[in-house]
């Protein structure tokens, strides 16, 4: 497979003997003989390209042997279509009935539209419905006790304000017991401080208040233990004002109701001093029956 070099062999003969056969220039001889080398080289290059094509084509003639051909993909028009050929399209129409125009003269009354059957009927607004409720103030006593607690600790709260209030003097005093009162109006004391409040104002000399408080202890309180002492005062009330009638009536239920107990027993030194027994006959008034 070489038969570039061998054709430049002998080319270089043919022009040593065309030479006359003497001895060739050195320096064409080296030309020749460079050509030589070059077509060797290209010659053993295109030999190494044959050598490699033929391997190549060697190894795909043993794939083509070892593998069966390639299946082709069906074409295009042999799918079943998507949607059937037979499928009809078909435009359904709505089940409400036309509208019924009815014309008629215009002197004549338009009668009422009767709306048909499967129509949907207009919503109406539902009636209003009243939603405020009235607010009621709690009274003032419940706010305060259900701020205070209850039970216990409310009793605990009412007791020491209570004698928070029995330490203090004259017309303060008497403020702090009717407050006592105010927002403790059920507690056990309630007609006492009521019956002490009121000789605070008399002591201070306000009379009035003094036996308002008084008249209020025997009215709230009729059954307390306290109605003996607001009866008493009521009794020096009536004594100021020059009604000995109605004093000699408190006395005497004084009397009656409340036998063998210092009031009754001071009520019986007044109703013999009024009836001029006892030789004084100028009012009285009654002593302290507070606790």
């Amino acid at each position: 497979m070489r038969p570039l070099a061998r054709n430049a062999s002998a080319a270089l003969v043919v022009l040593l003997g065309c030479a006359g056969g003497g001895a060739a220039a050195p320096s064409e001889v080296e030309a020749l003989r460079a050509e030589v080398r070059a077509l060797r080289a290209d010659n053993e290059v295109l030999a190494r390209k044959v050598d490699g094509l033929s391997a190549r084509m060697e190894l795909a003639g043993a794939r083509a042997a070892r593998d069966p051909a390639p299946r082709r993909a069906p074409a295009a028009e042999a799918l079943p279509p998507v949607v059937p050929p037979d499928l009809a399209v078909v435009r359904v129409e709505p089940s409400e009935p036309p509208p019924v125009v009815l014309r008629m003269a215009p002197s004549e009354p338009l009668p009422a539209v009767v709306p048909a059957a499967g129509a949907p009927q207009p919503r109406r607004p539902p009636p209003p419905v009243p939603t405020a409720l009235p607010l009621a103030e709690p009274a003032p006593e419940r706010l305060e006790a259900r701020a205070l607690g209850g039970g216990r600790e409310l009793s605990v709260e009412a007791d020491r304000e209570l004698r928070a209030a029995r330490r203090r003097d004259g017309v303060a005093r008497a403020h702090a017991l009717e407050d006592f009162v105010a927002r403790y109006p059920r507690h056990p004391a309630a007609d006492n401080a009521l019956v002490e409040a009121a000789e605070s104002y008399a002591a201070a000399g306000k009379d009035d208040a003094a036996c308002a408080l008084a008249a209020r202890a025997g009215d709230d309180y009729p059954a307390g233990d306290a109605l003996s002492g607001a009866l008493e005062r009521l009794a020096a009330c009536e004594s100021r004002r020059g009604s000995a009638s109605a004093e000699r009536r408190i006395l005497e239920r004084l009397v009656t109701e409340f036998p063998r107990t210092p009031a009754a027993e001071r009520a019986g030194t007044r109703l013999a001093a009024i009836s001029g027994q006892g030789g004084d006959t100028s009012p009285r008034v009654p002593a302290r029956s507070g606790p």
